[in-house]
């Protein structure tokens, strides 16, 4: 895994306020990356910078825009070839949720980006094995606060429970990747 002193480049790219609103964030970018990895369908790399920088990715320079591809390409390989050791994938932010429902912390963002690109091919994520991925993307998707079902909303509430599923997070995408990817 990149150091983040390695992705400073990145994070100061992605800050900028040159990208736009709909930009992702560094640690978005990460849970977009991982589940674009970790999906049982390829997307090309520009069409996964597209959906990255959202709206207005066409008027970035083009050496700003080189330059971006190149870190986001570092990082995209970074992850895979951590998904691929088959150790615990180390998560850019603390594995916390915050107190303030207004504001997501960080491993919310990070699991929201995640689950967005997974929606984005959500019938072949459960092709392979439904109830397999069902119960590995729970904890996801229970810490991505995006849903409201009584079952998340539960999940939620039981502290203890929650903290746990939260805590497995880095072994479950791993689990997901070896479920697509290791035939």
């Amino acid at each position: 895994m990149l150091a983040l002193t390695e992705c400073q480049t990145l994070m100061n790219m992605l800050d900028s306020d040159s990208l736009g609103d709909e930009c992702l964030d560094f640690i978005e970018l990460h849970g977009y990356l991982t589940a674009a990895i970790i999906s049982p369908t390829e997307t090309a790399f520009t069409q996964l910078m597209i959906e990255i920088l959202g709206a207005g990715n066409e008027n970035i320079a083009k050496g700003i825009r080189d330059i971006l591809d190149a870190e986001v390409q570092r990082l995209y390989d970074s992850i895979s070839r951590q998904l691929l050791s088959s150790e615990p994938l180390p998560l850019p932010c603390d594995i916390t949720i915050g107190e303030d429902e207004q504001t997501p912390s960080d491993l919310e963002r990070w699991c929201m980006a995640f689950v967005e690109k997974h929606l984005l091919a959500e019938a072949q994520w459960f092709e392979k094995d439904e109830n397999a991925v069902a119960e590995l993307m729970l904890p996801i998707i229970a810490a991505s606060g995006l849903f409201d079902e009584a079952e998340i909303v539960q999940i939620r509430q039981h502290e203890t429970l929650f903290i746990s599923m939260l805590e497995h997070i880095p072994e479950v995408v791993i689990d997901l990747y070896g479920l697509f990817h290791n035939e």
